[in-house]
């Protein structure tokens, strides 16, 4: 029997494998999509508004099958979920924790939904501060495509006009709450912006997906599909062309390639039965997330590829960066001490957000250079998080509690790393996985240019919330273990000259002209914005193009 050929495989199917899919799908194209895990029941697995006392462990888990290191992922809300099964290592000196959903649609089941574009003051970074390169692309190159994104997700915001925060499309934003607004007159007093996040969840109805109900329960899915995830508002597109193939438990172990060094085809482990499978396509899409695409490639080693396909330039690994994740400030506004308590947590996330204010009008005013943004949270939490900090015992540490409930906030960086040739990934020469593929290794350091804002941040915030005449009551000692807002980017990144970088700007490989990559992994580097929003602006771009090269037939099989 010949083989079946595809006309593309995309592995993966979070954000840049969603949008591939989708898109490919809706061009005509036969997609068979590769997914490492299994397809969630939104019914069985996700929260269902069940309440911690409901569950054996109230919500937390067993502690004997806990991952400590996933520990604010893992629970009983989302038990199974996200991957333990496929380790992997570090580089002595290196702390990283990656926390992986490998089920179909990945991270954006359980994403914070935050959606802020890149803007010029971030492609033309290198030029403004001498740090590295320009990206290989303007801003306005990829706005139509931020805009045609924002209209098929929804994402709700305002118009702000921040030269560091291009504005989009947006659906009406979600109403401030009572400390946003004592915060906000704070920030005012010490020339820190706080407005509206870029949020992409439905405030209305959109494209026949129901508004946010406010049950505050996000990160554990949402079960009406009220904000962006692949498997509400992809996938069931992509089915309806009847040009999708999805195959579950597939984990994608190498590109496979032809007599001249072309990708043809996908290896992967079937994780049921063990068994290894081919499948062969005219083109494929790699879309895995930053770390995982580059241990596929650097795992498919071959006569043409000793270094891992598409790897002459030496660069599939390198340039990791991340988001420094921290608490910058937290305390409580006693303007709210005693007030009834009120369920207005009401997205699981933050409603505001404090975007980039430092080096706009000069690359060198701070001690460092680029910027970096803030999340100020706050409200009547199921769990007061603040409880091991409150003194006493019995029924008057219960009164003070309560007494507290509607008054705690705090404020969470999200900075930066640059670009480092020390910071990297590379496969692990001793240690593989239970089948026998060998496993990613991190090396990676928080460089000094981001542990500068992240001290600057501790007293930039701790001066808002004074400002605001809130008592400020710590700050963290350290920031969060590397890998822990999710953000990884860099390691395959786009560029023009193919000696330097593994994708040209539309995210193809130098190498390998029928080898796409649709993850953070082609970004230069972190900004102070989340990067889910601009995987799928880019992916969509990439796809538009791998479209046109369908059309001019260059990618015909021989």
């Amino acid at each position: 029997m010949p083989k079946q050929i595809y006309d593309v495989i995309v592995i993966g199917t979070g954000a840049g494998g969603g949008m591939a899919i989708k898109t490919l799908c809706d061009a005509g194209l036969k997609v068979c999509a590769l997914n490492a895990g299994r397809r969630l029941d939104p019914e069985k697995d996700f929260r269902n508004h069940r309440m911690p006392w409901e569950m054996k462990y109230r919500g937390f888990g067993d502690p004997k099958r806990r991952e400590i290191s996933y520990g604010y992922m893992d629970n009983e809300y989302t038990e199974g979920v996200w991957e333990h099964e496929i380790g992997f290592t570090t580089a002595s000196g290196t702390k990283w924790m990656w926390p992986r959903c490998f089920a179909v649609g990945g991270k954006t089941s359980f994403w914070g939904r935050s959606s802020a574009r890149f803007g010029d003051i971030d492609f033309r970074a290198a030029s403004l501060d001498g740090y590295d390169v320009d990206w290989p692309l303007t801003y306005e190159e990829i706005a139509p495509y931020y805009t045609r994104v924002e209209k098929m997700i929804g994402v709700a915001s305002t118009v702000q006009n921040r030269p560091s925060n291009p504005d989009g499309s947006y659906l009406p934003p979600f109403h401030f709450r009572c400390l946003d607004r004592i915060l906000e007159t704070g920030a005012s007093k010490v020339s820190i912006p706080y407005l509206p996040d870029r949020i992409a969840q439905l405030t209305v109805e959109h494209e026949g997906h129901p508004p946010c109900h406010f049950c505050g329960n996000c990160t554990t899915g949402c079960d009406v599909g009220a904000f962006f995830s692949t498997p509400w508002f992809f996938l069931p597109k992509a089915e309806a062309t009847k040009n999708l193939e999805l195959r579950t438990d597939a984990l994608a172990k190498n590109i496979l390639v032809d007599e001249n060094g072309r990708a043809s085809g996908v290896a992967y482990v079937d994780r049921k039965t063990k068994q290894e499978v081919e499948v062969h396509a005219r083109a494929i899409v790699v879309a895995a997330s930053c770390v995982e695409s580059a241990k596929i490639l650097l795992n498919s080693k071959s006569r043409h590829w000793p270094e891992g396909v598409a790897n002459s330039s030496g660069q599939v690994g390198r340039n990791l960066c991340d988001h420094l994740y921290g608490e910058s400030a937290s305390g409580y506004l006693p303007q709210l001490l005693g007030q009834p308590s009120f369920p207005d947590h009401v997205s699981d996330t933050t409603i505001a957000w404090m975007p980039r204010w430092q080096n706009l009008n000069s690359p060198h005013e701070e001690n460092f250079i680029r910027g970096y943004s803030v999340y100020p949270d706050g409200g009547c939490t199921e769990f007061p998080w603040y409880a091991t900090r409150v003194e006493g015992f019995g029924s008057s540490f219960k009164r003070e509690m309560r007494r507290r409930y509607p008054a705690p906030v705090s404020f969470g960086v999200q900075a930066p790393s640059l670009p480092s040739k020390t910071n990297y990934v590379d496969l692990d020469p001793e240690v593989k996985d239970k089948y026998g593929i060998p496993v990613a290794r991190l090396h990676f350091q928080w460089d000094e240019n981001v542990l500068k804002m992240w001290e600057h941040s501790k007293e930039a915030c701790s001066a808002l919330l004074r400002a605001a005449g809130g008592e400020v009551e710590k700050s963290s000692d350290h920031p969060e273990i590397p890998g822990f807002s999710l953000h990884e980017t860099g390691t395959c990144r786009m560029g023009n000259d193919p000696k330097h970088f593994v994708t040209n700007r539309f995210g193809q490989a130098h190498d390998v002209p029928n080898l796409y990559l649709c993850d953070a992994s082609v970004f230069l580097n972190c900004t102070d914005k989340t990067t889910t929003l601009s995987i799928l602006a880019f992916a969509l771009r990439t796809c538009d193009y791998m479209i046109e090269n369908f059309r001019r037939g260059e990618h015909r099989s021989d």
